[in-house]
């Protein structure tokens, strides 16, 4: 059993509660930080390291960065939400999630066809050779279309922004 992949699942679903719960966005958004820091983990366990220092990068490094600029720059407050549910509706609620889980999650785990092993990744998977090659050469249609459509976002934000100004 590898116990680092389920401490960083635990860390990641606790995380992801944070997000949701969170009032506060700027809390949101380190909660969610914390969640995809757990994922790169994830990813440097299945001996990808390449894809882990990219998530790291781009998702907890550029997003992140770009949500909580938006969140600073739009001056979030705290949500300001409506009556609270009494705390036996939000235990009720909690135990329901936990049993329609283990509802789904204990007949699966018993089933014999979903009990297999990987075979090994190939020489190089998830590096940098590895993934460039995959997205110059088979990828490079929808590589190029992403970038196009960065491109025109960046354009609809600066004709946004102009507007306002």
């Amino acid at each position: 059993m590898d116990y680092v992949f389920l401490a960083c699942a635990l860390v990641s679903c606790v995380a992801s509660l944070m997000v949701v719960r969170s009032r506060n966005p700027v809390y949101s958004a380190l909660a969610l930080m914390l969640c995809f820091l757990a994922f790169a983990v994830v990813f440097l366990r299945l001996g990808a390291p390449f894809l882990a220092a990219m998530h790291v990068l781009v998702y907890t490094g550029a997003i992140l960065v770009l949500f909580l600029f938006v969140i600073m720059l739009l001056n979030l407050k705290e949500e300001e939400l409506g009556r609270e549910h009494p705390d036996w509706v939000k235990g009720a609620l909690a135990l329901l999630c936990v049993l329609l889980f283990g509802a789904i999650a204990v007949p699966l785990a018993r089933e014999p066809r979903l009990r297999f092993r990987l075979p090994p990744p190939d020489e190089g998977f998830g590096g940098v050779e590895h993934v460039g090659r995959a997205l110059f050469h088979q990828y490079a249609l929808p590589f190029e279309l992403v970038s196009v459509l960065i491109v025109v976002a960046i354009l609809g934000c600066v004709v946004l922004a102009k507007r306002k100004l």
